[in-house]
C-alpha cells in the first residue's frame, strides 16, 4: 500500500466521474486498495457529491476522460465557474486524457490541477494522486511557465478578488529561503524538485509553501505562481 498520512487519508473523500462505469469502478478499488481512501463513484451522471456527504473533507474529484472530447471536458469544467481557483478545499484532476485535446492550458489556467495521459502505469498513478492530495500541480513544466508569462501582471481572469486578492510585495515580509522556493513555484517545480534543487527536506518544503500561501493570500500553486511572475520579475 502506498504511504499516505493517516490524517490526511480521513481528510479526504474522493469522487470520480466519467462516462465509463466499469473503468471508474476500478480505479476507486485501486485507490482504496493503496491508499484506503474513502472512494466514491458518481451514479447517473452525478458530477459532484451531495453536499452533506463531505462534512469537513476536503475533496478530490477524478475525471476518467475516457470516452470524452475535448467539449466534453470543457462543459463539464463550465460547472465549476471559478471555485476551482478559489475554494481550497476542492481538486479536480484527470485521468486517461488525450493530449491530442491540446486544451492543458487553459484546463491550468482554469484550477486543474493536473493531467495524465491514457494507459497510465499504476505507479505513476500513485504518483499522481500523492501529488494533487498534497497540493501540487501535475503539468509540463513548459506548460506551467508559458501560462504564467501569458498571464503576467494579473491574476487568473475572472477570479473573485475577495476570496484571493493580489498583495504587493510592500506589505509581504518573505525571508531569502521562502523567496527561493516561491521562484521555483513559479517555474513549475514540484515539491520533491524544489528539496532536491535547494537541498532541502520535503517535509522543509512543505512548511514554507505553506507560509508563502498564507503570507501572500493565495489559495494554490497556480495563483501564487502568478504573484511571482508579477512581484518577484
Amino acid at each position: 500500500m502506498a504511504s499516505l498520512a493517516e490524517f490526511m487519508v480521513q481528510d479526504w473523500l474522493v469522487f470520480i466521474v466519467g462516462q465509463q462505469n466499469v473503468q471508474k469502478g476500478l480505479l476507486a478499488s485501486f485507490l482504496e486498495r493503496e491508499f484506503n481512501l474513502n472512494c466514491q463513484v458518481a451514479e447517473n451522471g452525478q458530477d459532484i457529491p451531495q453536499k452533506g456527504l463531505l462534512g469537513k473533507r476536503s475533496l478530490l474529484l477524478l475525471r476518467d476522460c475516457s470516452g470524452d472530447n475535448a467539449d466534453d471536458i470543457l462543459k463539464y469544467l463550465d460547472n465549476f465557474g471559478d471555485r476551482l481557483l478559489s475554494d481550497t478545499k476542492i481538486s479536480l484532476a484527470l485521468i486517461n486524457f488525450s493530449s491530442e485535446f491540446e486544451i492543458e492550458a487553459e484546463l491550468l489556467q482554469r484550477g486543474v490541477r493536473g493531467v495524465v495521459n491514457g494507459n497510465v502505469a499504476p505507479a505513476l498513478l500513485i504518483r499522481f494522486v500523492r501529488a494533487i492530495i498534497a497540493g501540487e500541480l501535475w503539468f509540463p513544466r513548459q506548460l506551467v511557465s508559458r501560462c504564467i508569462l501569458e498571464s503576467r501582471g494579473q491574476i487568473v481572469a475572472g477570479n473573485n478578488a475577495e476570496s484571493a486578492p493580489s498583495i504587493s510585495p510592500l506589505a509581504v515580509s518573505l525571508s531569502v529561503r521562502e523567496k527561493e522556493v516561491l521562484v521555483e513555484i513559479g517555474i513549475g517545480s514540484t515539491n520533491d524538485q524544489i528539496a532536491d534543487h535547494l537541498c532541502i527536506s520535503q517535509h522543509t518544503v512543505k512548511s514554507h509553501v505553506y507560509r508563502i500561501f498564507r503570507k501572500i493570500n493565495v489559495p494554490n500553486r497556480l495563483q501564487a505562481a502568478l504573484w511571482a511572475s508579477k512581484y518577484l520579475a
